[in-house]
């Protein structure tokens, strides 16, 4: 196994004066406004889809008679991701208007249990109110329901949550990045942990150093087609660069494109880094 590369090997490749830094796109506003809006939409769209069904099932109690002047249509339900089970249970009404036709939504944990299903309404309904109706195969599953519907709501708040903290660690990381700008940078490896792609074809690097002890991660945007500037042929570390007293390096991209570079001392510094790692490398 080939020795791994050190910050000292690339000591030489920098130009000697201090170095304005173009940050790159870090985790903003712009960038997780879709985020946001994926997850609040998903929010809303699950306590307004099931919500509604749920919470009338709550407040029915147990005086509950055959539906009356009420149709079933064709009821199914189907399994997805194999134990969450999706009912539709449609339903027509009569009135004098003619007839109109609603649906109740379940989706639960565990398997719709066989057989017919009946329409029910309370026993005592005022004739000013519309008979509120559910199903016995709600009322079966309202607990479930009940729960289910709970899991999915605390997942996406979980989720909305790892966003904000996602979005606060990116806009803290493009604050120290910017203070790069115009210092004596020192070449540091740091350890990959990957990338996800994000909107507008780019995908967000998280990787991480050593500060003092204690392990830190940080994240930048690149564009789809550009990687970071490896160091080792597995991709698992990458240089950066660091300003004197420490602190967030800025993790360089392959063509250098965050650096006020020429190309003279860009192709400089490739030649540095290249000698470097043929000496460490020799085979």
């Amino acid at each position: 196994m080939a020795p791994l590369p050190s910050a000292e090997d690339f000591a030489a490749a920098l130009p000697d004066r201090p170095i304005t830094v173009r940050p790159p796109a870090t985790a903003g506003p712009a960038s997780m406004a879709g985020v946001f809006a994926m997850l609040l939409g998903l929010l809303g769209g699950a306590l307004w889809w099931l919500g509604p069904d749920l919470a009338r099932d709550w407040s029915l109690g147990r005086d509950l008679v055959e539906a009356r002047d009420v149709r079933l249509g064709e009821a199914r339900c189907v399994s997805r991701v194999m134990i969450v089970a999706v009912c539709e249970v449609p339903y027509h009404t009569h009135s004098g208007a003619g007839a109109d036709t609603a649906t109740l939504w379940y989706l639960f944990i565990g398997s719709a249990a066989g057989g017919p299903i009946r329409l029910l309404e309370a026993g005592q309904q005022s004739e000013r109110t519309p008979a509120a109706v559910t199903t016995d195969l709600g009322l079966a599953k309202l607990y479930h329901r009940t729960i289910t519907l709970l899991l999915v709501v605390a997942f996406l708040a979980f989720c909305i949550w790892l966003s904000i903290d996602t979005l606060r660690a990116g806009m803290a990381t493009r604050r120290e990045l910017v203070r790069l700008s115009g210092q004596r940078l020192a070449p540091v490896i740091v350890g990959l942990e990957g990338s996800i792609p994000i909107a507008h074809r780019r995908k967000r690097w998280t990787y991480l150093w050593d500060d003092g002890g204690a392990t830190r991660r940080a994240h930048v945007e690149l564009p789809s087609r550009v990687d970071p500037l490896f160091v080792t042929p597995d991709g698992k570390r990458a240089m950066a660069l660091q300003a004197p007293e420490g602190g967030v390096p800025l993790l360089l991209d392959a063509q250098l494109g965050s650096l006020d570079l020429t190309e003279a001392e860009k192709a400089a510094f490739f030649d540095a880094c290249r000698a470097a790692l043929a000496r460490r490398n020799p085979h």
